[in-house]
């Protein structure tokens, strides 16, 4: 018990939050608490099960807000105020930039009805901020619950998890287009998703709220995924007369502004 004034003061004595830290601590923890829970009703517990649909957009209104806050405090005004060339190259960045896109991803799916893998990719991102804002702001009490093991793995392993979030962003286009043969179809979700996905995979940006990749960027990820699913098909698609002249276009289409993936 003696050692624990010991851990409060190692707490103390790390810097205190400011407004930006407690914003991004409080959207991130929402995020993430509301995922746990939008999951957990999926599962048809009672009670919890009629949670489902709030938090699942609770989730996904808690990441969208701190994106777009990051992009507000980020954005730098033209010169000229009534400049619309001035105005593009400010917000060409932005919009851009991953916060920019999950805003595009939230949107898109909370049209939708609830699927709490979408969120997943979002929670990852908001995990890896609120142990960033946790090992920072109260070391000793996160060493006390071993927290400070799993951010030091979740460190070591962060290339694999935001390859992970690239894989589950691709797998979620597939889940629209089977929907168009329902009564939930919507074309423009789909579109939107497309050009969502295009956007990813010329995504030049290695942040994600206020942590830096430790590797990459999320075109990188995103090109990674896509080259695998090419490999894996293109032996069954070779055999298909005429394809190349279809899919050959739409690559291009795809691809097109995508700075070419680094190899190690």
């Amino acid at each position: 018990q003696s050692c624990h004034p010991i851990r409060e003061m190692a707490d103390a004595a790390k810097p205190k939050m400011d407004f930006r830290t407690m914003f991004f601590f409080a959207m991130t923890l929402s995020l993430c608490l509301n995922t746990v829970v939008c999951f957990i009703g999926s599962l048809g517990l009672p009670f919890v099960k009629a949670f489902t649909l709030v938090t699942y957009r609770a989730a996904l209104m808690s990441a969208s807000v701190a994106f777009l806050y990051r992009i507000a405090y980020s954005l730098k005004p033209p010169a000229s105020m009534m400049s619309i060339a001035g105005w593009r190259a400010s917000l060409a960045p932005v919009m851009n930039s991953n916060g920019g896109h999950y805003v595009i991803y939230s949107i898109v799916f909370a049209m939708g009805r609830p699927v709490p893998t979408v969120l997943f990719p979002l929670t990852i991102c908001g995990g890896y901020q609120l142990l960033t804002i946790l090992n920072k702001h109260f070391p000793a009490t996160l060493k006390r619950v071993r927290g400070d093991r799993l951010f030091a793995l979740a460190q070591q392993e962060m290339h694999k998890m935001m390859a992970m979030c690239a894989t589950m962003e691709c797998s979620m286009l597939p889940l629209l287009i089977m929907e168009l043969f329902t009564p939930a179809r919507s074309v423009t979700r789909v579109f939107m998703y497309v050009n969502y996905l295009r956007r990813r995979y010329a995504c030049k940006d290695d942040t994600v709220f206020r942590i830096k990749y430790t590797y990459g960027n999320a075109g990188q990820f995103h090109q990674q995924v896509w080259g695998m699913l090419d490999q894996r098909t293109s032996p069954i698609l070779r055999r298909v007369p005429g394809i190349d002249k279809v899919l050959g276009p739409l690559k291009r289409w795809f691809t097109q502004g995508a700075a070419p993936m680094k190899t190690q």
